[in-house]
């Protein structure tokens, strides 16, 4: 397998059929977690299944709403005439007659006037991500051009899957405000990319390289990243609450204003680090070093949480 190359895949043609994966997900009907337990279940136990089917039988979405998405969802979009979002949450079966025919009533008897999908969301119905994901793919007068701002960035579906079937090496990957929270992608080389504000609460990327990514903003609350190697990385606000950090290597990395609290960072790297404005509270610091190099406030003193000066 040439892995040189494997970050040129995630990028999709605007015209191209995504996967049904991929766009269960930016539709916001499934998440990653759920992307990665059935990806892995059609690639390694199920290879003829079809994966609707599988995420139709662990109850994640109905069967009619997969068969919506192959069946009409490509036609509906290059349809010139265009339809209420009620018909296409009907089509989709995202809403039944029973729901539909409750919000229309309640629609009847408010003094105020108030949208369909609004009032769907707020009773919990249906997600808002859901409503601007037809929004922007069916009713959009430019939502071809919406497609191909997207179409640059991998997608959980792309990634996991790539990474189930032996790909590792994802290097200078766009994956800005990705949604992977939950997943494992352990012994991944990400140097290089692009994963600002992304969302990768609780996943598992221990072992892996984060050389001089971007990590602004990101949330990895939770996550376990032991042994990551994140030198010169971009972690400027980044939130790393409860994260399992043990052996990590943050050297030359920027982490201004990061969320360290209750962070497991034992024996981590530090050295050239800029640690100002850090929030540290219930962090484990043990045996962790830094350098004459690394930046941190005036009242903070690493002596005292355990770290140790290395020259």
């Amino acid at each position: 397998m040439n892995h040189s190359s494997s970050h040129n895949s995630f990028g999709s043609k605007p015209s191209a059929k995504k996967p049904l994966g991929q766009l269960l997900g930016e539709a916001g009907l499934i998440s990653a977690q759920q992307i990665e337990l059935a990806l892995r279940d059609q690639i390694i136990n199920n290879p003829e299944t079809k994966i609707g089917e599988i995420l139709a039988s662990r109850g994640w979405i109905k069967q009619e709403t997969a068969d919506f998405f192959v069946e009409q969802w490509y036609e509906l979009v290059e349809q010139q005439q265009k339809h209420p979002l009620v018909y296409y949450f009907r089509q989709a079966r995202l809403l039944d007659e029973n729901q539909i025919y409750h919000i229309l009533e309640e629609r009847k008897k408010s003094t105020e006037k108030i949208r369909f999908h609004h009032l769907a969301v707020q009773k919990g119905l249906i997600k808002k991500e859901t409503v601007d994901f037809f929004v922007r793919n069916l009713l959009a007068s430019d939502n071809k051009q919406k497609l191909s701002d997207t179409a640059s960035f991998a997608s959980p579906y792309e990634l996991l899957k790539n990474y189930i079937r032996g790909e590792t090496d994802f290097q200078r990957s766009q994956l800005k405000r990705i949604k992977l929270n939950n997943v494992t992608l352990k012994g991944v080389n990400l140097n290089n990319s692009n994963l600002a504000e992304a969302e990768l609460k609780q996943a598992n990327l221990s072992n892996s390289s984060l050389k001089l990514v971007n990590l602004s903003h990101a949330n990895l609350e939770k996550a376990i990243l032991k042994d990551v190697d994140f030198e010169s990385a971009s972690m400027d606000r980044v939130n790393l609450t409860d994260a399992h950090l043990e052996g990590s290597n943050f050297k030359q990395a920027n982490l201004t204003e990061a969320d360290l609290r209750d962070g497991y960072f034992v024996n981590a790297c530090f050295s050239g680090a800029n640690l100002r404005q850090v929030k540290v509270h219930g962090a484990n610091f043990e045996g962790a070093s830094y350098s004459s190099e690394t930046s941190f406030d005036p009242d903070f003193d690493p002596a005292s949480w355990g770290m140790k000066l290395i020259i």
